[in-house]
């Protein structure tokens, strides 16, 4: 039997999921370009008369969404960029610098990948009200980057361990700091770990609503996730505004994974295997 026809049935058997997965994006895409009136139809599946695209502008203007987008965006930079200064030293450290209590630091840190943000947000919320970070894209950054930690670190040293050890020493006999060693080697052969902590924690971070619910209060501070759920309770009754608001919100992330999905794959299913 031939590769393409052993190929047939998983792609037979993945086909109605794959239908299941796509129907609800297709319908809510069709119904943002619907006028109200074919909104309320039968069909639902039923392609609009005139593709209503300033449905999309009035969303934008409405929800005020130009800047819901720049605080997201905002958060985002300042999360991704948190995660790789953080994440990098310590999963080269933890891999490659021997000193003593290395492994139970590391058990610490993967011990904390398994409790749920939701038994520490009081104390976090605490902490950050009394440094004076509630309700400020800082205290968020933070908030969301000491989540994600244990889980970047985690990533990070899967892919150092494999790195071989006598090309540290090497570089260590020629004089090179571990800094060095980790900027001009470590990194440069992970790309492709470095490229999955970036998706994850942009595309965590983009969606998160939980966090931002807590520390993130004014409108004008808020993200995109707190935004549309403010937009939808505003404007219920108008389901094409709503409907492109959510297109809106989505949009951005569903373009940075078919951008950066073939590298983001090669990542993780490097860090399954040499983990």
């Amino acid at each position: 039997m031939s590769m393409r026809s052993r190929e047939w049935p998983v792609a037979l058997a993945l086909g109605p999921v794959l239908v299941l997965v796509l129907a609800p994006f297709v319908w809510l895409i069709v119904s943002s370009l619907k006028s109200e009136e074919e909104i309320g139809r039968a069909d639902p599946f039923e392609w609009p008369a005139k593709l209503m695209w300033q449905n999309y502008l009035d969303a934008w203007r409405i929800g005020g969404f130009g800047e819901l987008v720049g605080n997201s965006f905002l958060n985002v930079a300042g999360v991704v960029m948190l995660m790789l200064v953080t994440c990098a030293p310590a999963g080269y450290a933890l891999a490659k610098i021997p000193f003593r209590g290395r492994e139970w630091m590391f058990y610490a840190l993967i011990f904390g990948m398994t409790i749920p943000i939701q038994a520490i947000v009081i104390p976090l919320y605490q902490v950050l009200s009394a440094v004076g970070l509630i309700n400020s894209l800082t205290g968020i950054v933070l908030a969301q980057v000491s989540n994600g930690i244990p889980f970047g670190i985690f990533l990070m040293r899967s892919f150092f361990s494999n790195v071989p050890d006598e090309l540290v020493e090497a570089a260590r006999m020629d004089g090179a700091s571990h800094l060095q060693i980790l900027t001009k080697i470590f990194l440069p052969i992970s790309a492709p770990a470095v490229m999955a902590l970036v998706i994850i924690s942009a595309l965590s971070t983009w969606n998160d609503f939980f966090l931002p619910l807590i520390v993130l209060i004014s409108p004008q501070v808020q993200t995109i996730p707190l935004g549309l759920v403010r937009f939808a309770g505003t404007y219920a009754s108008e389901y094409r505004l709503v409907f492109s608001g959510t297109v809106i919100s989505f949009l951005p992330v569903i373009l940075l994974y078919i951008l950066t999905q073939r590298r983001f794959t090669e990542g993780l299913t490097q860090g399954a295997i040499k983990g």
